[in-house]
């Protein structure tokens, strides 16, 4: 069972490859898989810099921020159902 986002991200020549054959392989597949985007990543920091890490991090700060309030807003979820079906 596959996402939209997932069937739409295999259509990308290099990415669509790699995440192809880590959805239906193994492993070892898996583990390329990361790899390979690690790589990636570290060429393209050598080639592009410091703006790079930054807008890593600023990315990564927003996906962290966005993860503590979904995971902490529970009770207010639980909260609010309980409210619609009194």
């Amino acid at each position: 069972m596959t996402t939209r986002l997932t069937r739409l991200l295999e259509y990308i020549p290099v990415l669509g490859l790699f995440l192809r054959s880590a959805r239906r392989g193994g492993y070892a597949e898996r583990l390329a898989f990361v790899f390979n985007v690690v790589a990636l990543w570290l060429v393209a920091l050598t080639q592009i810099g410091y703006p790079l890490l930054i807008v890593t991090m600023l990315s990564l700060t927003a996906l962290y921020l966005f993860g503590l309030v979904y995971l902490t807003s529970e009770g207010l979820r639980s909260r609010w159902k309980s409210r619609k079906t009194a």
